[in-house]
């Protein structure tokens, strides 16, 4: 970590505080002592006579600190840079792609028996370049990057490698006696390697677990209720578990596993999480594994996790790898941006979770809308929702499982779908802007022509760059095509051209889906200023706990049995709705004192079942 001292002009005024930063720099003062005949040394900071401002010169700055501590209006200050490891040799380094230095991978992770170890990060730091490497697809370069992976010999690789767990892992691979399981990020080569098969004759043929087990996978994942479908006619839910199921069945030494948890609901992504612990453990006869994991979702990834690796460094440029931590000491490490074991600050910013609006009162708020019974039938599904009252001016969450009717409620509310005869609903009288759930890169123009077609706007202005555009990194796809697109990009895409309309009422599906966990936060905090900015009201379907109880105000739950029929209860207030919502998926969490996170409570643990008894389910300090 570079250290350079910086100025805020601000504040700085140099005519009335006696430039005490200049008197007393040390080498100010040690020039002050020398005989006049004797070289003196040149001092970091001065007054630059042009423009009557202070300058410090990094090079020449002892780093002591003494100006910022005497400065009287604190104008000066230290700013952390990261700096590239120089002095090590990458792990794996990509070549260069048009006069740009290729993306440069320090470290790999630890490989522990028994234990799932969670895997954080910004997207673009090296993760899957990491799985990649780990599983034997990818062979670590160690910075050559000239050599292609088929022209790397296992055995160059083997004498490079330093740990001899990870030694060890590679000799295995190098001699065909390792077995990876390996559950990719991109779900769409199912489609092409399954056409036409459904989903239970697929896991009965690949099967190579025990009966035990086959059966625990198929019902924490809830494979029954796909069973008869071929691939094609799964939502973006239910083929994310028949991926992670079709690769659990597989009798593995380790088991990779890559984003698991988007598009599912909270309540399974709890199975999952126990699904994987227990297989790390090697429950049912099965032999205990490593399981690596990465996730984005800061709750599961605290709840499944048995340790925990950080990457930091640059998007795009470099990523480190830390050693192994805690799973509260990494996470909480990751949001305030300082690893103290290895003494480096890696972000400025740090990150904290507070509760919103959670003792707001709404008996004298103003009503925005209100809808009575409104009901809508399809072929195999009915949604039966009660009346309710959305309020102005707040953000409304809307909480429950997968195949509950969501979606459709978002739908009927934005327009896109009318309800059934005789519901009481007429439609929202306002101007309202639609996220959908299901996103597409099938668009032939440029991001900016994409959002002023969307956000029938053609506002770039600097406060919209400050406030949405450039928190998400949107400002620099601009120019891009949208076919071109990531998946994590086109998301924040489709945000950005939601938010950029000038609406009454915003409707976001699932915007956390493929997002970083910076990211992730950013959006909680621009869907809260958008919606403040333009005095408007926000309606948002959220599945990470920890951004739905930093966003919301209020709470409507919708039950029932997925895919058949959904009610709704609600909207509540917040600490009711949060209690009702956790009761329902059978979960209790804390509040991290450090960060204020949700920290989900581990089932029968002590703090799990005194909270279930005091009735408060729902972060508790």
């Amino acid at each position: 970590m570079k250290k350079v001292y910086l100025v805020d002009y601000d504040s700085c005024n140099i005519r009335f505080c006696g430039r005490q930063c200049i008197k007393k720099c040390p080498i100010t003062l040690s020039n002050a002592t020398l005989k006049p005949n004797k070289k003196k040394q040149e001092v970091p900071i001065w007054v630059q006579k042009s423009t009557n401002q202070i300058k410090i010169n990094s090079e020449n700055c002892l780093k002591c600190g003494v100006c910022a501590n005497v400065c009287p209006a604190k104008a000066i200050y230290v700013k952390g840079i990261l700096e590239e490891p120089t002095e090590l040799v990458p792990t794996h380094k990509y070549p260069e792609e048009e006069k740009t230095e290729g993306f440069r991978l320090y470290n790999l992770p630890t490989l522990t028996s028994g234990k799932v170890s969670g895997l954080c990060g910004p997207n673009g730091i090296g993760k899957t370049t990491v799985l990649n490497i780990i599983s034997g697809k990818l062979k670590p370069n160690f910075g050559n990057s000239n050599l292609k992976s088929n022209q790397i010999l296992w055995k160059d690789v083997i004498k490079k490698v330093k740990e001899s767990e990870m030694r060890n892992h590679f000799t295995d691979l190098s001699q065909n006696d390792r077995k990876i399981a390996y559950k990719q990020q991109v779900l769409r080569i199912l489609f092409e390697k399954y056409q036409g098969k459904k989903v239970i004759d697929i896991l009965n043929a690949k099967n190579e677990v025990s009966s035990l087990f086959f059966q625990k996978i198929k019902k924490y994942l809830d494979i029954s209720a796909i069973a008869n479908r071929i691939l094609d006619q799964c939502s973006g839910g239910e083929l994310q578990r028949f991926a992670i199921a079709s690769v659990l069945i597989k009798e593995a030494d380790i088991y990779i596993i890559d984003e698991p948890c988007t598009f599912l609901d909270v309540k399974k992504r709890i199975k999952l999480a126990q699904l994987l612990r227990e297989r790390a453990k090697g429950v049912n006869n099965e032999k205990p594994c490593p399981i690596l994991v990465v996730e984005h979702d800061l709750a599961i990834l605290d709840y499944l996790s048995d340790t925990v690796q950080l990457f930091y460094g640059v998007p795009h440029q470099f990523g480190i790898i830390s050693r192994p931590l805690t799973t509260k000491k990494g996470i909480n490490a990751y949001l305030t941006g300082f690893l103290k074991t290895e003494n480096i600050e890696f972000r400025e910013k740090e990150y904290t979770f507070k509760r919103s609006a959670s003792g707001r009162t709404w008996s004298n708020a103003k009503i925005f809308a209100r809808y009575g019974k409104i009901s809508k039938t399809f072929e195999s599904f009915r949604l039966s929702m009660n009346p309710g009252t959305i309020y102005a001016s707040e953000i409304l969450g809307v909480v429950g499982e997968n195949g509950c009717g969501k979606s459709t409620f978002a739908k009927i509310l934005a327009g896109e779908l009318q309800p059934d005869s005789g519901s009481e609903f007429e439609g929202i009288q306002a101007i309202v802007s639609y996220k959908p759930q299901y996103i597409t890169q099938e668009f032939s123009q440029t991001v900016r022509d994409f959002i002023i077609e969307r956000a029938i706007t053609y506002n770039f202005s600097e406060e919209l760059l400050r406030i949405l555009y450039r928190p998400l990194g949107v400002d620099k796809l601009f120019d891009l095509q949208v076919s071109e697109l990531s998946g994590g990009e086109l998301q924040r895409v489709f945000i950005c051209s939601c938010l950029a309309k000038r609406a009454d009422l915003y409707i976001l599906d699932e915007p956390s889906a493929y997002l970083d966990v910076e990211e992730r936060i950013h959006i909680g905090q621009i869907i809260r200023t958008i919606t403040k900015r333009n005095n408007a009201v926000a309606i948002c379907i959220e599945h990470d706990i920890q951004i739905a109880d930093s966003l919301i105000d209020r709470v409507l739950l919708f039950t029932g049995k997925p895919g058949v029929h959904g009610n709704t209860i609600g909207p509540l207030n917040k600490r009711e709705g949060m209690n009702l919502f956790l009761k329902e998926i059978d979960v209790t969490f804390r509040r991290d004192t450090r960060t204020g996170r949700a920290r989900l409570n581990k089932k029968n643990s002590q703090l799990d079942r005194a909270q279930r008894a005091s009735g408060q389910l729902w972060g508790v300090s």
